[in-house]
């Protein structure tokens, strides 16, 4: 038995698939602050709750917004292990948007779709491209991105 999952290679998935990740992760106010102040992001929205006050028509009510890129990092990490945990490269990511905002206290979800797949100049590996969505519990879309994955072959590394 290996360390990674033997139905998430190359060969396991298939264009339109679409796989819900079974684990959730609620996104805290120690998570925004501690990723916001490490990339060095100083937009006051995400952690000056005195400037939300003063303009709530502006600032969603007075509610201060979880940084896009925690939101993105969750989300890429709550779908990591059925769609990369047998990655060798995260190649790329693209047309990413965030539809709607995430709040302290938000529990967010992934789900990913296969939307192609083809043979990467390496034998040992294929390259599959999913669309990858982060949802609140009642469906609403909070980030949306293409990502592509060079992702080992099973006939090259599963051994029966």
């Amino acid at each position: 038995m290996g360390i990674t999952g033997d139905s998430n290679y190359f060969e396991d998935f298939n264009v339109g698939d679409t796989l819900v990740h079974q684990r959730g992760r609620t996104i805290t106010e120690a998570d925004n602050h501690m990723f916001t102040s490490l990339v060095m992001n100083t937009a006051e929205l995400h952690f000056n709750q005195h400037l939300v006050d003063k303009e709530p028509e502006t600032y969603y009510s007075a509610r201060r917004v979880v940084y896009g890129g925690v939101v993105l990092a969750f989300t890429v990490g709550l779908a990591s292990q059925d769609t990369s945990e047998n990655a060798i490269a995260e190649l790329e990511m693209d047309n990413g948007r965030h539809t709607n905002p995430v709040f302290h206290g938000d529990t967010i979800y992934a789900e990913s779709t296969v939307m192609d797949k083809r043979d990467a100049e390496r034998p040992d590996a294929g390259i599959v491209k999913f669309k990858l969505q982060g949802k609140k519990p009642d469906g609403t879309v909070v980030v949306e991105i293409e990502r592509t994955v060079l992702i080992k072959r099973k006939s090259h590394y599963l051994k029966a």
